[in-house]
C-alpha cells in the first residue's frame, strides 16, 4: 500500500520495534550488533528502558578519527604531546588506543540527548529535523522509550511509493 507523503507520519514509515542497547554496553559488541543488523543506529536506553542516547556510524567514525599514530602530527604538535599531555610513551601506541575505544561503555561515546519525534509527527517534519539537525537516523519515541528508527532511505521509500 503507497504512504502518501503528505498524509504520512513518523508511524507509517519507522522501523520498529527499535533495537537497543544498554548504556553498558562495550562499542565493540555495539559495532557487532550493527553490522549483523545492518542497522546505522541503536539507542541508547537505561535501566528502566528509557533513551539516554544514540550511537551511529558517526559515533565509530569519531572514535577511529582520534586515534592517530605519531606520523599524523605536526613535528611541533608532536613535541607538545609527548612533552606535555602523553609523554613520548605514549603518542605511537595507536594500536593500545584502538584496543582500548573496544571495551569502552557506549554510555562514553553516545550522542546524549539526541533529536527525537513521535509517532505522530508529520514526514514532512521529520525530514526538515533531520535537514536540520545533520542526522542520518531519528528515533521516534513514546513516553521518553524509543518505539522505532526513521532512516533517511525510510523517506526515500515514502517518497519513491508515490
Amino acid at each position: 500500500m503507497a504512504i502518501s507523503t503528505l498524509e504520512a507520519t513518523a508511524g507509517e514509515v519507522m522501523s520498529s520495534p527499535p533495537i537497543v542497547i544498554s548504556e553498558s554496553t562495550q562499542l565493540k559488541d555495539a559495532a557487532r550488533l550493527m553490522i549483523e543488523s545492518r542497522i546505522g543506529c541503536l539507542p541508547v536506553v537505561d535501566e528502566r528502558g528509557m533513551m539516554t542516547g544514540v550511537v551511529t556510524e558517526r559515533t565509530f567514525q569519531v572514535q577511529i578519527a582520534g586515534v592517530k599514530p605519531a606520523s599524523a602530527y605536526s613535528p611541533d604538535r608532536r613535541v607538545l604531546e609527548e612533552l606535555y599531555i602523553a609523554g613520548p610513551d605514549h603518542i605511537g601506541t595507536v594500536q593500545e588506543a584502538f584496543i582500548e575505544s573496544y571495551s569502552k561503555p557506549v554510555s562514553e561515546a553516545m550522542l546524549d540527548s539526541p533529536p527525537t519525534v513521535t509517532k505522530e509527527t508529520p514526514l514532512w517534519q521529520v525530514a526538515e529535523k533531520l535537514l536540520r539537525t545533520h542526522m542520518s537516523h531519528l528515533i521516534v519515541v513514546q513516553d521518553g522509550k524509543p518505539i522505532g528508527v526513521i532512516a533517511r532511505h525510510d523517506l526515500l521509500r515514502a517518497y519513491a511509493s508515490q
